[in-house]
């Protein structure tokens, strides 16, 4: 790991409407890192990856960047695929856009869908495409981009449990080959402690815990069941604030 951080940001904060959303946020990501963000509806984590992509501009602080540029990719809780277009063509749209000549983009779409098991799928279009094949193409339109940090709001929310799990697994195996430095947000504990090398719980605007994962890699099934996973789920959950006003559940299950 390199010992200099990608990205870092020393006492962001950001305000809407004079409300202070997020405050006074010390936060530092590595290369080959995968942090996740935990918290309720509400808590900031959205907006936080918004700064940090540089979709808004924070109220205080600052976010420094390693090297300038450093390329991101922005995958969000529902992939916005364009029907007209097939699966590759879908793929190969942010490289259209930057003018990447014809053969290099077939060679970077053919690789990225590779990577997410798709290549068989490229003539489909997306009303053919299952849920969980629409967002493995959302990430391959990320990662035919070549990004430096993956960015991942809730990208698993709409599934059903069984193939969340199966998607967080099929994360960690892409990630595994192709060393991305990866930034989470998820309700759900469970996902967080499979896929973080740390967590970050977010509360009220700010960082109230910062956990190392400790859970051998890789990881894969077997590891659900362990008992390791369900002692770090118990950790996570201890330092979660109780709100009486929602469900318990609110914690490990998405909204």
């Amino acid at each position: 790991m390199n010992a200099e951080p990608l990205i870092s940001t020393q006492k962001l904060g950001k305000s809407l409407g004079g409300h202070p959303v997020l405050d006074e946020l010390d936060f530092a990501i590595h290369d080959r890192e995968i942090i996740t963000i935990v918290g309720r509806s509400g808590s900031g984590k959205s907006t936080f990856l918004d700064l940090i992509m540089g979709l808004v501009k924070p109220s205080k602080g600052s976010i420094k960047r390693r090297a300038a540029p450093i390329k991101m990719s922005y995958i969000f809780q529902r992939p916005a695929l364009l029907p007209w277009r097939t699966v590759e063509r879908n793929v190969a749209l942010p490289l259209e856009i930057e003018g990447i000549d014809k053969v290099t983009c077939r060679e970077r779409v053919h690789f990225a869908l590779e990577q997410v098991g798709l290549f068989y799928a490229k003539s489909l279009f997306p009303f053919q495409l299952s849920g969980g094949m629409a967002q493995r193409l959302a990430i391959a339109r990320a990662l035919v981009q070549e990004p430096d940090l993956l960015l991942m709001d809730e990208p698993f929310s709409s599934l059903d449990p069984l193939l969340r799990e199966n998607m967080n697994i099929n994360l960690l195996r892409l990630q595994e080959r192709t060393k991305k430095t990866i930034l989470f947000v998820t309700h759900s504990i469970d996902e967080a402690v499979i896929l973080s090398d740390r967590i970050l719980i977010l509360e009220s605007g700010r960082f109230i815990y910062d956990l190392a994962i400790d859970i051998p890699k890789p990881r894969n099934e077997a590891t659900l069941n362990s008992r390791r996973f369900a002692e770090v789920i118990r950790e996570v959950r201890a330092h979660l604030p109780f709100h009486p006003n929602l469900p318990q559940q609110v914690a490990s299950e998405p909204l």
